[in-house]
């Protein structure tokens, strides 16, 4: 039993081990979204530092905007959780909220994992 006890405190500790070692201060800034590797870009997040997302771009032929509020939430893992506030696409879209997890974060690429498991990965444009 006590083996067993060590193991699972041992995997409480080190399973925030990465949340520990992120710099979430990269966030910060303006990613693209793309989908051939960061070579063309269709749409645009800006993370500011008081907690307000912009996005914008065209997707399936319809361009956005949208303004959203983030919190980063650490506890076993990273997360960027998202509340939408504004969007010229739809007032159906404002009040939708989702966390996603953060995967790597560095100066050139964000990258994080839904819900259902799908990976993005986002490009940083200003360095």
């Amino acid at each position: 039993m006590k083996i067993y006890s060590f193991y699972l405190l041992l995997l409480f500790f080190t399973s925030g081990s990465f949340a520990a070692q992120v710099d979430m201060s990269k966030l910060i800034g303006t990613w693209g979204n793309s989908d051939d590797g960061g070579r063309t870009f269709w749409g645009y997040d800006k993370y500011l530092p008081d907690g307000v997302l912009v996005s914008w771009g065209t997707t399936y032929g319809v361009k956005y905007n949208i303004e959203a509020m983030y919190k980063i939430n650490r506890k076993f893992k990273i997360e960027s959780c998202i509340t939408i506030t504004k969007a010229d696409i739809g007032e159906e879209f404002v009040g939708e909220s989702w966390c996603d997890e953060i995967l790597e974060l560095n100066d050139e690429i964000f990258k994080f994992k839904s819900d259902d498991g799908e990976i993005t990965t986002l490009y940083r444009q200003d360095l």
